[in-house]
């Protein structure tokens, strides 16, 4: 068993990386007692795409430390070859790597087909989807270009799917935002009438699901102890 801890920099740097990876690794290795491997993911710094860079501590002339971890520097990486191979998240990433300017429009497109027909969730697909757009470096022109790229052959299912996938995403969020309300006011209801709430009555408040919330909100003015309720023995 083993912990991957991945930490992403988006600074064109790659100076305040270093010394948190090494605050990492130490924090999650001491906590976990586990081997952990440690990935920088730089998003504006492509150093040799992939490779392991290194972080040193010295006292004088002693070298008190020398840490090493690998890192992907998207900047560096080949966008086509990326956004043509099996790996999902890659295909979203290639927004972000090594773009010929006369294929940047074509790439976004490219992906975004690619996304839509890939066999994942719509949630996935959504949020894919919207790596690419976000971080795909288009100019007027470019978008433009774009544009009616999408409109077309092979590209025509890739707007209306686009639509989708806002609009589950959309409303994804808004009833997680509902769901966390009646959870915090279940919490402070709960809190008001029973004072000094048990912590594993607020372990169990944040296990509910969106019916059992729900339901306890409406049951909790007839209650007289949180037994009533179902908390506790």
């Amino acid at each position: 068993m083993a912990l991957v801890h991945i930490e992403i920099e988006s600074p064109d740097t790659v100076m305040p990386l270093r010394p948190r990876m090494f605050r990492s690794y130490v924090y999650l290795r001491d906590k976990h007692v586990l081997p952990v491997l440690p990935i920088g993911l730089f998003l504006k710094v492509g150093l040799d795409g992939i490779g392991v860079d290194v972080y040193e501590e010295h006292f004088w002339e002693l070298d008190t430390l020398r840490f090493k971890f690998m890192y992907v520097g998207l900047p560096a990486l080949d966008a086509v070859e990326y956004v043509q191979g099996a790996n999902w998240l890659g295909v979203a990433l290639a927004a972000l790597m090594k773009i010929p300017k006369d294929r940047i429009a074509w790439l976004g497109a490219e992906a975004l087909r690619r996304i839509t027909a890939a066999p994942l969730s719509d949630q996935k697909r959504f949020l894919l989807g919207d790596c690419v757009q976000a971080y795909l470096p288009l100019n007027e022109q470019q978008q433009r270009e774009f544009e009616r790229l999408v409109t077309g052959e092979p590209y025509s299912g890739v707007q209306a799917m686009n639509v989708t996938w806002y609009d589950k995403g959309m409303e994804k969020g808004i009833e997680k935002g509902r769901e966390l309300e009646r959870r915090t006011l279940l919490r402070e209801l709960l809190e008001t009438q029973f004072p000094s709430l048990p912590d594993s009555v607020v372990e169990r408040v944040q296990q509910l699901s969106a019916s059992e919330i729900g339901r306890l909100i409406k049951k909790l003015p007839q209650a007289r102890s949180l037994q009533d309720l179902g908390f506790g023995d």
